[in-house]
């Protein structure tokens, strides 16, 4: 079955080579990207494996399809990416093929109201899974979709924005053991009230509720958060946002089911040449586990971000992050055994570079870097490190 899907994949990336090599310009964007990698830990091996770690070269292939249109006050936009992935030397299945399927939506009913949807589809094989900073270490194929929901009206034209929003999220993994633990699905729903105070200046109110349902029920919970946002632009170079509150959450199989707990996420956007973009953050928020034994975690993160434009056709983009993950008994689950299981904390580090030059209108090259470390009490047989760096080369069929 994989063979035929390789083949239908490839297929397409003929096909669409050959159909915008023609001279008549259609209104689809195609890039190919071809990647050539090497990973020193592939299976992200942790350190008190008995097997060590396995590196491999890899070698991928994407193409993107893009498809925008505007029309009056309606905007709509399609992609899809999917990629043939090999693997020289990795035990079992040496090719995976992903896909990626992204749809954007805006209607503008007034000059005071718009509509915005947005749907994120991936559907992969044995992926290491990343949803904010935490990682899911269960490699097996996957199905994910979110879907986001919002619609801003100025109750007051330019002083006053009230905005409500919703997100939809289902994860979804072939195996069935797997499917047991880490299957879930994810409501959020939110309502914002936006005050413009200054020319520069904006503040609001806001109020969140989620709930989180996972297939043995484990880490199932609902939460509610309440709070405010403020966000000022302090000078051309220099712009500031913070949102803060306090949260309350009831897990229903936690040994406390009941907590409360302060939250803020903060970032400063910092523009000191016109060549460059420094973006740095801090947050502290309860947070989903990534280990069923544990409801929920205690998460504080901090994170960064650079693009520096080296020469017209050249950019070097750096970004990373580090998050601490608090694991306490109070928040363990009936999976919890004390006699082997642990409580304490789990850091994350993530950290990449990447230099992209533009050779001309058409192609362009890039040469990436990966790091990834995780350092964890709760699982530490677990814990490893690995590294990652490629060379790629992007071509626009445009």
């Amino acid at each position: 079955m994989k063979t035929k899907i390789a083949q239908l994949t490839l297929l397409t990336f003929a096909s669409g080579s050959l159909v915008f090599a023609q001279p008549n310009r259609l209104p689809v964007d195609i890039t190919n990207t071809l990647r050539v990698g090497y990973d020193d830990n592939v299976l992200t091996t942790g350190k008190g494996s008995s097997t060590g770690k396995q590196d491999t070269f890899t070698i991928q292939n994407q193409i993107e399809f893009l498809l925008d249109r505007e029309q009056n006050a309606t905007y709509w936009g399609l992609r899809y990416a999917p990629s043939f992935i090999y693997y020289e030397d990795r035990p079992g299945d040496s090719t995976d093929i992903n896909h990626q399927f992204d749809l954007t939506f805006s209607h503008q009913f007034t000059p005071l109201s718009r509509l915005q949807v947005r749907n994120t589809l991936r559907a992969a094989e044995e992926p290491e899974l990343v949803e904010d900073d935490v990682t899911v270490r269960r490699r097996n194929d996957f199905f994910y979709n979110s879907l986001n929901v919002s619609y801003d009206t100025q109750v007051v034209p330019e002083k006053t924005t009230l905005r409500v929003d919703g997100r939809y999220a289902v994860m979804r993994y072939d195996d069935s053991e797997v499917s047991n633990i880490a299957d879930y699905d994810q409501l959020v729903a939110g309502l914002n009230v936006i005050q413009q105070l200054a020319p520069n200046t904006t503040g609001g109110l806001e109020f969140r509720y989620q709930e989180l349902s996972y297939e043995n029920n484990l880490r199932d919970l609902d939460a509610i958060q309440v709070g405010a946002t403020f966000s000022k632009i302090f000078s051309p170079t220099l712009q500031g946002d913070v949102r803060f509150g306090y949260e309350y959450r009831d897990a229903d199989n936690a040994v406390e089911q009941t907590s409360d707990s302060p939250y803020i996420d903060g970032s400063v956007v910092f523009l000191p040449a016109i060549n460059t973009r420094l973006t740095v953050g801090a947050g502290f928020s309860k947070d989903q586990s990534p280990v069923n034994r544990f409801a929920q975690q205690e998460r504080t993160r901090f994170y960064g971000t650079l693009a520096q434009t080296l020469t017209p056709a050249t950019t070097l983009y750096v970004s990373g992050s580090y998050s601490l993950g608090s694991f306490d008994r109070d928040d363990a689950t009936s999976a919890f055994n004390p006699e082997i299981h642990t409580d304490g904390d789990e850091t994350v580090l993530r950290f990449s570079t990447r230099l992209a030059h533009r050779l001309n209108v058409k192609n362009s090259i890039e040469a990436t870097y990966q790091y990834t470390e995780l350092d964890s009490d709760v699982r530490p047989d677990d814990d490893f490190e690995r590294n990652r760096v490629s060379i790629a080369w992007k071509y626009s069929f445009q």
